[in-house]
């Protein structure tokens, strides 16, 4: 087949490859669409990957802004210009931004083009308001709701997505793929985190601090761990609310180490076989089943302190691989388990089963088989 992946965001990017190479594995022919603008640094690409191409797009500084939103309906026509031009097989789209949806209605009466959607996170509603039912981020929905019924499949990154989406689903099939990784960190067995004393409780923080995190509840998380032991927090990743998530650690008790932005997948693996919990928290206001921090966290068999609903909540509860605080005696859990090195084995045992490039590949032939399935000539 000839196939042609749409990702506009770096923050989604390492799905689209991994998506590029399990086709280009399978001797597909495999072009993927981005941005030349990265938004998680704000800066034009300088590096460039083979099969990517790269169209320009409209910079902008801030993360919530018209400007932002303009630039990603500009970027999808521009994709739509350059795939008139071509022909191809299979269209995968990924989503957000949600006008990117737009492009399946393009070749949705094009029968020899099959559509799938990946929809890896859902604005707005995971925006930190409780009124997204109202103009304007209803409409911002629509760009993506009034869209979904082109594609010939979608795929959500969580349950919860398809709980959510149901009344636009109807007669579509739908598949989860949770987020996943290449197994970069996988080691062959779980690390007891080290150094530690009876006395102390380690935590980790990873990823972006930015609008979404709950600071506040990370702060009375370790107010309430510290009357019992010491905590140290030990922080990997940037963003605007740094300096606040630090004053909030220091103010409640804890010893904060800074590690910065760490992209070496061995450095975050040594900073996180010291720690005993990773801090998955974020404001209950959104919508989110699973994050990307979580399967990091689990792939280095690391144990979260969760606070999410929906496919996180339940394979913590299910898999022992972590807690959550939704529970009444979430506390007593952190303290006993935080000794226990099988809920170490629990977290590696779990990013296996259900989050490992080999469960990726398998959920992701699926889709395909299926998706192809009525296609002769293929």
């Amino acid at each position: 087949m000839n196939i042609v992946i749409v990702n506009s965001s770096d923050t989604f990017e390492y799905r689209a490859d991994m998506v590029y190479a399990y086709f280009s594995k399978r001797n597909h022919t495999v072009t993927v669409l981005s941005s030349d603008f990265m938004h998680i640094e704000k800066k034009r690409r300088q590096c460039t990957k083979k099969d990517y191409i790269y169209l320009r797009t409209i910079p902008y500084k801030k993360n919530i802004s018209l400007k932002r939103l303009y630039s990603h309906y500009r970027f999808s026509r521009k994709c739509i210009r350059w795939l008139q031009k071509k022909q191809f097989d299979l269209l995968y789209i990924v989503i957000p931004p949600n006008c990117q949806s737009a492009i399946a209605k393009k070749y949705a009466k094009c029968n020899e083009v099959k559509i799938v959607m990946d929809i890896i996170d859902m604005w707005p509603e995971s925006f930190p308001s409780k009124n997204t039912d109202h103009f304007p981020f209803r409409q911002w929905g629509k760009l993506r709701d009034r869209n979904l019924k082109y594609a010939d499949y979608i795929i959500t990154e969580c349950d919860l997505y398809q709980e959510k989406l149901k009344k636009f689903l109807s007669g579509i099939k739908v598949q989860t793929i949770y987020w996943s990784h290449q197994d970069n960190a996988l080691p062959g067995k779980a690390a007891v985190a080290t150094p530690m004393t009876a006395d102390e409780i380690h935590l980790c923080y990873l990823g972006s601090i930015n609008h979404i995190i709950d600071i506040s509840k990370i702060g009375e998380i370790i107010s309430s761990i510290a009357n019992e032991k010491k905590v140290v927090l030990k922080i990997i990743g940037g963003g605007e609310r740094k300096e606040l998530l630090i004053s909030a650690a220091e103010e409640n008790g804890a010893t904060v180490h800074d590690y910065g932005k760490v992209y070496d997948h061995k450095t975050k693996k040594e900073i996180m076989d010291t720690c005993h919990y990773g801090l998955n928290i974020m404001k209950d206001t959104i919508c989110v089943g699973l994050s990307m921090k979580s399967v990091d966290y689990l792939e280095n068999g690391l144990p979260v302190i969760n606070n999410l609903p929906g496919d996180m909540a339940q394979i913590v509860y299910k898999e022992r691989c972590g807690v959550n605080i939704s529970d009444s005696d979430w506390l007593d859990q952190v303290l006993v388990k935080s000794v226990n090195s099988d809920i170490r084995v629990n977290a590696l045992e779990c990013y296996r089963k259900y989050f490992s490039k080999d469960m990726f590949e398998t959920q992701l032939k699926k889709v395909v088989d299926e998706v192809i399935a009525d296609s002769q000539r293929w």
